[in-house]
């Protein structure tokens, strides 16, 4: 995935990739690309949140406030 985009855009892009894939109405090989560019959304989704995460974190730490991991 080469373009930037927001967690919000992959993550409506990721759920019409499903609905199409759930609809079942779609010839194999375009359904194994299109669950391999949902893969790809998700893992994006994924990262941004685990990004997202770590700086909650830091701030946390920073402020000195309880990491709500431990």
């Amino acid at each position: 995935m080469s373009e930037e985009k927001s967690f919000e855009k992959a993550l409506e892009e990721l759920e019409v990739l499903v609905k199409e894939l759930e609809n079942g109405e779609i010839e194999l090989s375009k359904a194994v690309n299109k669950y391999n560019e949902g893969m790809q959304l998700s893992k994006y989704c994924h990262d941004l949140l685990k990004d997202a995460e770590n700086v909650i974190v830091k701030m946390m730490k920073d402020d000195k406030l309880v990491d709500f991991n431990e």
